[in-house]
């Protein structure tokens, strides 16, 4: 299969933009080509830094260990195996990516991955018909000589190859010798810099106070994501930050946590930033800054690479840090697939829903809240009234987060009493309770397919309370930075043991 048909019924494929970024990685896929190629020292030094930037190969580089420009040899063969035949001997042999060297004899091989362009192509169509044949596919087009070659064959298959770097945002994990295959997660929330202030209470109108300041890493979306990747998921989060130091620095730290920074994005402007305010007993409030500019929209959702991140995950996670248009795209997105991944949402920060229940509800596996978030999302309402409501509306299940306790409403029975789990002590109202809860749920929801019975979904769901509730104490509380002070599964086991 090609890798047009792989992409096709996505939305946004020929929108100007990407045709502008195909042609610019077209452009310097045909600069890298000239003498060596990828196989040794060019004799002028090519830009490649179009390249670095795909997805694709900053993705097969979390995947590998290696650096974007290790990555990225074996993630144009990657995306040259799903060509048609004739596409991808020319981007191989031209490229120098030896993917037929193995194969063929020394002196063959010698010729075809040689120093020179020139010498590579004319060996190239000398040995066109035999090269078809060890591919096991038909010749569709005759190619005597190296002219042959020049013009739009060149065109055409360096047009293929740098449309399906530019659009493509999946590697398997079986196409690296060295990777292990995890459940992926797509974390769709804010990255920020949190300032992070202790007091002894939550200061009143005019009242002044001393307290502790730090500077951390934060914002709820990669709270989340750094909380799955401690406990062992694929975390891909996809974030905006902004176009300044700070916003490089959140991708470094995000990338020695082991989040997957591949579907992060730079937009001018600066790095969101928070101030939050702490208390004694875990209390809290904060205050955002971050500029429009660098906000999500349903047009990004309809980006190939971020569809095809979506469809191809295990979950998709979503905070309410973004506008319900992105919200409603998601599920569009999801809706409707033969096998779509678990959709998770985590109610925070809460915003009044308008009168009328939004329809992406209805894709909602599990919604995940505390009681005080779940006040705000339908004011006047109690947080069990408006639980129902959800459930009824067409949510699989609403979990919400108390102080002592977390409690499941069902689909499958919206007036029935709902599944509790105990939570214990840990301050669950403290900053990261809800992310440590969430990830933890989810890391064990999703280690099953998602089923095609709502029932059989919400049993998963059942099973796994308890081992969530347990995450939130099990947190390293005398760390400050929020998703530092995540849990590993073994401290989620060690608490709930002593429990």
């Amino acid at each position: 299969m090609t890798m047009q048909q792989n992409l096709g019924g996505s939305s946004g494929a020929d929108t100007a933009a990407q045709d502008n970024d195909v042609r610019a990685v077209r452009d310097t896929l045909l600069q890298l080509r000239k003498r060596t190629g990828l196989g040794g020292r060019r004799a002028r030094p090519v830009d490649i830094d179009a390249l670095l930037g795909l997805v694709v190969v900053r993705r097969y580089a979390f995947l590998s260990g290696e650096d974007p420009e290790g990555a990225l040899p074996h993630a144009l063969r990657y995306i040259a195996a799903t060509l048609v035949a004739a596409e991808r001997l020319i981007v191989d042999v031209e490229l120098n990516l030896g993917m037929l060297a193995a194969r063929l004899p020394d002196e063959l091989g010698a010729q075809l991955y040689g120093p020179d362009l020139g010498p590579r192509r004319d060996c190239l169509a000398q040995h066109w018909t035999h090269l078809h044949e060890l591919l096991g596919v038909p010749v569709t087009r005759q190619v005597r000589s190296e002219r042959a070659l020049r013009g739009r064959p060149e065109e055409a298959a360096f047009t293929a190859l740098a449309r399906g770097l530019t659009l493509e945002s999946v590697v398997p994990a079986s196409e690296i010798a060295s990777a292990t295959a995890r459940p992926t997660v797509v974390v769709i929330g804010d990255a920020a810099w949190d300032h992070i202030c202790h007091v002894d209470a939550l200061p009143r109108a005019g009242e002044s106070l001393y307290g502790k300041f730090s500077v951390h890493a934060g914002g709820k979306g990669l709270n989340r994501a750094v909380a799955l990747a401690r406990l062992g998921v694929d975390a891909r989060l996809f974030a905006a930050v902004g176009d300044d130091p700070q916003g490089d620095e959140i991708v470094d730290y995000l990338k020695k946590r082991g989040v997957d920074t591949s579907l992060v994005r730079s937009r001018r402007g600066p790095t969101p930033t928070a101030t939050v305010l702490v208390g004694k007993d875990g209390a809290n409030a904060s205050i955002a800054d971050k500029a429009d500019r660098i906000r999500f929209d349903a047009r990004d959702i309809a980006d190939i690479p971020i569809t095809r991140a979506l469809l191809d995950a295990d979950a998709v996670l979503l905070t309410f840090e973004q506008n319900i248009e992105l919200l409603s795209a998601v599920s569009a997105v999801l809706v409707g697939r033969p096998r779509r991944p678990w959709l998770f949402v985590s109610a925070t920060p809460p915003k009044p829903f308008p009168a009328r229940l939004p329809d992406y509800l209805e894709a909602v596996d599990y919604l995940i809240a505390s009681v005080g978030e779940l006040a705000l999302l339908r004011p006047g309402a109690s947080p069990e009234q408006i639980a129902r409501q959800l459930v009824r509306h067409g949510v699989g299940a609403v979990v919400v987060l108390d102080q002592h306790e977390c409690a499941m409403y069902s689909s499958e029975a919206p007036a029935a009493e709902p599944v509790r789990a105990a939570i214990g002590s840990g301050r669950p109202g403290a900053p990261g309770a809800s992310s440590a809860f969430v990830a933890a749920f989810m890391a064990r929801v999703i280690a099953h397919p998602r089923p095609v019975e709502s029932s059989a979904r919400r049993q998963v769901g059942h099973d796994y309370l308890d081992w969530a509730a347990a995450a939130i104490p099990a947190r390293e509380a005398e760390i400050r930075s929020i998703p530092d002070s995540m849990p590993t599964r073994e401290a989620i086991d060690r608490r709930l043991d002593a429990s």
